[in-house]
């Protein structure tokens, strides 16, 4: 604990009385150092901080004189932390004027009786001072302790960083070259990294830079690999005047990120597919499988009832996302349940309990570029159910411009177009259909498929013009078919033909296209495949 005068005005054996108290808190500012002098103007002598012990040798009992008018407001301004005077000396009691003075200044004033040498005042100051800074390298390297256990975790680029911050009372941010946050100690940092201007930018390879900046101080090191390579910035700040932040202490987790940075890309990708794999085996239905490795893999698995999120987009704002569920950043997982995630086939997929996913999604949706998808309650052994579910409302999402939707939520949800992507579902019904695409029925003559028939008049759709009441395209049938539900004497009605042929017309089609059109599963599809095709093309 650093010397203050408090503390030496408490230590009985040098029998210190306290005359003028002076400012607010100045008892129990540190003290630099102790400095002892007769002169008129000891100031040139002072760098701030210190105590001035003096006997009064040059002063005068009554006025001060021109000489010492401005004694103590010299001393005042110059930093000093108090002035003991020793009394029986050259004074029996310290000048009245000297008195007044400190009061005015705010400055401590203090007795020291005749038998305290100022020798016994400087050595219980300097060894308070060394004790103190004993005392800082036993901190220091207890500190230096916590961050090393860092560099052991699963992942130890996000654990210093967070350690860091808890060291030094503060906030970290690392860096990637490019000067963007990959990661930090809290959800929102006080101060914009762009606004740091020059203090990212290095010429020398490890350099580091310290400013002040809305009343806190930073430190920025640079980050590089020992082959020389640039692997990023670590930012550091405590709010404070500049030099209260422990600057050895964020230069050794610089120097611990510089190794951690270059060995943990191929853990990293380990410890990825290890959490792909056991991802995919809870939306399997195997958790209770997964449950002994959870602990070590995401620090637990979040408590029932449960959702499921599927987040999709672009692979750089999937990676962002993943770095929101890291159970080692403690700023963000605090209070919250642990949550169990996994990259599946271009797809990030967590698991997370009901009552804090509204928290998570909000969390994703601050980034623009990511879909969220989110399943109804569920519990462990029901997952492959609320996968479904997820997967569902992501893609229902993505083709009606939403970001997030909850399984179940719109009014619709779940139909086949509001799932699928609309030039997917196009592609699927070009390609049904495609065998009938060119075949047209001509009124007066029957069905014809094209050149090559027999000598029959066959129309290529190159050549097919408005109808003319005589020529009816095989989609066409096909679709008011599918809307009459099957039924031959509708669809002679609305078509404007014979019922017979109405049944030779679909017999031609379901031979075109190979299939049973008395099967469900298929007319379900014919019905999907006209809503959405291109054909007949009218041009």
């Amino acid at each position: 604990m650093s010397i203050t005068l408090n503390a030496l005005l408490e230590q009985r054996s040098l029998h210190l009385s306290l005359v003028v108290e002076g400012a607010p808190g100045s008892l129990d500012t540190p003290i630099s150092w102790v400095h002892s002098s007769e002169s008129i103007d000891p100031t040139p002598y002072l760098e701030g901080g210190e105590l001035l012990l003096l006997t009064g040798l040059l002063m005068p009992e009554g006025d001060p004189g021109e000489d010492f008018r401005l004694y103590v407001d010299r001393l005042a301004h110059c930093g000093i932390r108090g002035i003991g005077f020793g009394v029986g000396v050259h004074h029996a009691a310290i000048p009245e004027w000297l008195v007044r003075q400190c009061e005015a200044s705010d400055v401590p004033l203090f007795s020291v009786p005749l038998e305290i040498s100022f020798i016994a005042i400087t050595k219980m100051i300097s060894r308070g001072i060394a004790d103190d800074k004993q005392q800082g390298f036993a901190r220091l390297y207890r500190n230096q302790q916590q961050l090393l256990r860092s560099v052991h975790t699963l992942d130890p680029v996000s654990t210093i960083v967070s350690k860091t911050a808890e060291l030094i009372g503060g906030w970290v941010a690392l860096l990637n070259p490019a000067g963007t946050v990959t990661e930090s100690s809290h959800r929102f940092l006080p101060i914009e990294m762009s606004a740091l201007g020059d203090a990212l930018t290095f010429s020398v390879l490890g350099e580091a830079k310290f400013v002040a900046m809305r009343g806190y101080d930073i430190a920025a090191f640079h980050i590089a690999s020992p082959a020389g390579q640039t692997l990023g910035y670590l930012v550091a700040g405590y709010r404070g005047e500049k030099g209260t932040l422990d600057h050895p202490l964020v230069a050794q987790a610089a120097a611990l990120l510089s190794l951690a940075i270059s060995s943990s890309a191929d853990a990293s990708r380990a410890l990825g597919r290890l959490r792909a794999a056991m991802m995919r085996q809870c939306l399997e239905g195997g958790a209770e499988l997964v449950r002994p490795y959870a602990s070590d893999l995401w620090d637990g698995m979040p408590a029932e009832p449960l959702t499921v999120l599927r987040v999709t987009g672009e692979q750089e704002a999937l990676e962002t996302a993943q770095r929101l569920f890291e159970p080692f950043r403690k700023s963000l997982a605090k209070n919250m349940n642990p949550a169990v995630f996994g990259m599946i086939e271009s797809d990030l997929w967590v698991v997370v309990s009901q009552s804090n996913a509204a928290e998570w999604v909000e969390g994703l949706l601050r980034d623009s570029r990511v879909i969220v998808g989110q399943s109804s309650g569920c519990i462990w052994r029901d997952l492959p159910r609320a996968r479904h579910e997820a997967y569902q409302a992501a893609s229902e999402a993505m083709t009606s411009g939403m970001q997030s939707l909850r399984y179940g939520q719109r009014e619709g949800a779940g139909s086949l177009e509001n799932m699928v992507e609309p030039s997917k579902m196009r592609a699927f019904a070009d390609l049904k259909l495609a065998p009938i695409s060119s075949l047209i029925f001509n009124l007066a003559v029957g069905p014809h498929g094209g050149r090559g028939d027999g000598g029959k008049a066959a129309v290529q759709p190159d050549d097919w013009t408005e109808p003319d009441g005589m020529s009816l395209h095989a989609v066409d049938v096909l679709r008011t078919w599918l809307e009459c539900r099957g039924k031959a004497e509708e669809v002679a009605r609305t078509l404007g033909i014979h019922r017979h042929t109405v049944t030779k017309y679909m017999a031609q089609i379901a031979k075109a296209l190979s299939v049973d059109i008395s099967d469900p599963q298929t007319v379900a599809e014919l019905w999907f495949a006209c809503k959405f095709t291109r054909f007949p093309e009218k041009n």
